[in-house]
């Protein structure tokens, strides 16, 4: 399509709980003063004001490339999420109006105060000891969360557009008229009752941007594959950048390379010296700044190798083999009792070889 009929529409979810980045500032600054005092310079790893940096970076070069497309800025601190971008009072005018420019201006702005309020919230929980009931995930960032309100968001947004589907459109839209499905068909291309183009009906192409900096959360695998399959329904493209633990010990994440592959995005996992001195900067411009529709004549990092293990959906550990509920497709590590934990389904063990029907036939046979 041109540039006429198709424009970006990218949600960018980005991490940062205060519980993560506070581990990676303190090894920065251990590690800078070790090397400041031999006269060298920082070689990571990325702590918050890099990643906002490069966010920032970021939406300045969406806004300049693609004035005419739509970013949104989504915030996860521990358990909390928030939209960052547009700010709350903003919201409503932002989805009425979809065609307006990107104001960079407005971007920065919203995203420096949207960010420092969310984190000051999520610290605030977490000192409390609200998010430690939750286990020791709770610190972790709900990155399941964000991804599930980046495609509501998608969803609202295509909406305003008359190019989405809404469970409160007016009734009309659905009516069916001389009793074919022209009503249904109507309502699920963006046109009006009448069958004709809306005026705001533009072609969108929606992707999800997905920058991860803590670990799995466990208990969010279900979710996490839940928000998957609903992306590839929709065709929403998911990009993946996971900044590796400056420890060493998670280098990747195997949900986001998950998603990525499914839904055919980009993932970058930088490490070291690549997180720091602006390389997370350069890495968002040169490998996901690029629009959908010209990644085919760029030499963009491929996804080599994927986790696709599953996780058990009761000790959320990673399984290679697995038991699988034929009903709600719940995996366990071992075989369950009675009925599925997650449905409630029966358990029946499967028929003996030849079913019963052979063996009455074997008793005849003996009996004669």
């Amino acid at each position: 399509m041109s540039k006429q009929a198709e424009r970006s529409l990218t949600i960018l979810v980005m991490d940062v709980s205060p519980v993560t980045w506070g581990k990676r500032e303190f090894i920065r600054n251990r590690r800078d003063k070790e090397r400041s005092e031999k006269g060298k310079g920082t070689i990571g790893p990325a702590n918050l004001d890099d990643l906002l940096s490069a966010v920032q970076a970021f939406s300045s070069a969406y806004s300049s490339l693609e004035r005419d497309s739509a970013l949104i800025l989504v915030g996860v601190a521990g358990s909390e999420v928030a939209v960052v971008h547009p700010r709350k009072d903003d919201m409503e005018e932002y989805f009425n109006n979809p065609e307006s420019k990107l104001d960079s201006r407005k971007i920065q702005s919203d995203l420096l105060e949207g960010v420092a309020e969310l984190v000051a919230r999520a610290a605030a929980k977490q000192s409390s000891g609200l998010a430690g009931k939750g286990g020791p995930s709770s610190s972790l960032a709900a990155m399941a969360s964000g991804f599930s309100i980046a495609l509501c968001l998608i969803n609202r947004f295509l909406v305003a557009t008359n190019a989405g589907v809404s469970a409160l459109r007016d009734h009309d839209s659905w009516s069916r008229g001389d009793g074919s499905d022209q009503g249904i068909i109507t309502a699920l291309s963006g046109t009006g009752g009448g069958g004709k183009p809306a005026a705001k009906a533009r072609a969108w192409s929606p992707r999800i941007f997905l920058i991860q900096a803590s670990d799995d959360r466990p208990s969010d695998y279900n979710a996490f594959m839940n928000c998957v399959f609903a992306a590839v329904k929709q065709n929403v493209v998911v990009d993946g950048c996971f900044v590796v633990d400056p420890t060493g010990k998670t280098k990747t994440s195997p949900y986001l390379e998950q998603t990525c592959d499914l839904t055919g995005g980009l993932l970058s996992k930088p490490i070291g010296s690549s997180q720091s001195n602006k390389a997370l900067t350069e890495i968002l411009l040169s490998v996901f700044l690029p629009p959908r529709s010209s990644r085919p004549r760029l030499n963009l990092p491929g996804i080599d190798d994927v986790d696709f293990r599953p996780r058990s959906f009761d000790t959320r550990a990673l399984l290679k083999i697995a038991f699988v509920c034929n009903q709600c497709l719940s995996i366990f590590e071992t075989k369950p009792v009675g009925t599925c934990p997650t449905c409630g389904a029966e358990i029946r063990l499967p028929a003996a070889p030849g079913g019963s029907g052979s063996g009455q036939a074997a008793k005849k046979a003996r009996r004669g």
